[in-house]
């Protein structure tokens, strides 16, 4: 059975850091509307699986050959994790995503999802390692994962909406990427710790 259940606070901290795939939710939200953009949140789901899975399946493939290659994975995805944190873009960012990206497609998301590091971080660091011993484990964990994923995507659309819509001038958003920063900072602790 899994050890800890720690890594739920790090799937949090990392799904809601500020992305490519989060910067479409929020502008497929603002322009076409919550209901219309929760029909996306299945490709995103799939998005996720798929590329967590070729990751994992990557690591366990080139394990034997390179034994220190999860070691070196965990670094560059810490690394990442901690670049973002200290990284995150502003509202003038996601104002600009948003007038690239005028009709975004369930497809669009799907591929986002694919090519986001966050799969790398999610199968090197995040996931716990039993969760690729056995099939209980692994549905256990992604059924866990499905259920993050939801209040997140939510946030990130209701969220973007407002931002994009200029109905968030009492709050500053730096304010709210430093919070989010130190949220990640926070929840990565224990798999930083897991790691050393």
């Amino acid at each position: 059975m899994i050890e800890s259940w720690l890594f739920v606070l790090a799937m949090i901290a990392v799904l809601m850091i500020p992305g490519p795939t989060n910067a479409l939710l929020a502008s497929s939200a603002h322009q076409q509307g919550i209901p219309k953009t929760s029909l996306f949140i299945p490709a995103q789901l799939l998005g996720y699986f798929y590329a967590i899975n070729l990751w994992a399946l990557l690591i366990h493939l080139c394990s034997p050959t390179w034994p220190h290659l999860i070691h070196l994975l965990h670094i560059l995805s810490a690394l990442y994790v901690f670049w973002l944190a200290f990284h995150l873009w502003k509202s003038s960012h996601l104002q600009k995503h948003s007038q690239r990206h005028r009709s975004i497609r369930p497809v669009q998301l799907f591929f986002s999802t694919l090519k986001n590091p966050k799969a790398l971080l999610f199968a090197a660091g995040v996931f716990p390692p039993e969760t690729w011993h056995s099939p209980s484990n692994f549905v256990l964990i992604f059924a866990i994962f499905s259920l993050v994923l939801l209040p997140s995507v939510l946030f990130w659309m209701s969220f973007g909406r407002v931002i994009l819509g200029g109905q968030l001038q009492q709050i500053k958003t730096a304010l709210l990427y430093k919070g989010s920063a130190m949220l990640l900072l926070l929840c990565m602790l224990p798999v930083v710790a897991r790691f050393f």
